[in-house]
């Protein structure tokens, strides 16, 4: 006896709807990609550099690094200028003692440093030198009482040739605590 069995063309497509339903699910249905690990690395002598970092801290939640050389520079402008102008003419070095943890779980690394004679700080060159921040993207937000923020972007490149450099952020430095409004929108165009 042969009997054939017929389904409803409605049963019929249901069945193929969910087939299709359940073989786009993985697609329709993927957890979202995680937003970028990012931390912020600063050196601030004066405090409107750490400003900054800290209003990124406060729109990211990333966390603050600070580098803290071991010998501290002095604290009036006036007695500390002619031995920083000299390190960064010679492009030396000055040992930090930040202790630095483990970088390799970020993605996106905020370097926030000043501009000293038209470049990269001593003590934020000298961790850059260390670690060379390869496959990372970064952000240099700076601040400067007169130079261009084209050193410090140069600076970067050259002791971070592995990494994506992004577009910078620079204010005066005595008008880093005005500047909220242009840091949010630097940091929204920047994907933050």
């Amino acid at each position: 006896m042969n009997q054939t069995k017929f389904i409803s063309r409605r049963t019929f497509l249901t069945g193929v709807s969910a087939a299709a339903i359940a073989a786009a699910s993985p697609a329709l249905f993927a957890a979202p990609k995680p937003k970028a690990k990012a931390l912020i690395i600063l050196f601030s002598r004066s405090g409107n550099t750490a400003y900054l970092a800290e209003r990124i801290h406060a729109e990211t939640g990333a966390p603050i690094l600070r580098i803290e050389p071991k010998v501290p520079y002095a604290p009036r402008y006036s007695d500390m200028t002619d031995g920083a102008r000299e390190e960064i003419r010679k492009w030396s070095r000055r040992e930090i003692k930040t202790k630095i943890p483990d970088l390799s779980g970020y993605d996106t690394i905020f370097i926030c440093a000043p501009l000293w004679w038209g470049h990269l700080d001593t003590p934020m060159r000298t961790f850059l030198m260390d670690h060379p921040l390869a496959g990372k993207t970064i952000f240099p937000v700076t601040t400067s009482g007169s130079s261009s923020p084209a050193g410090v972007v140069a600076d970067i490149h050259k002791l971070c040739p592995k990494a994506r450099i992004k577009p910078e952020f620079w204010v005066p430095g005595d008008e880093a605590r005005k500047s909220d409004a242009e840091l949010k929108t630097w940091l929204k165009k920047s994907g933050f």
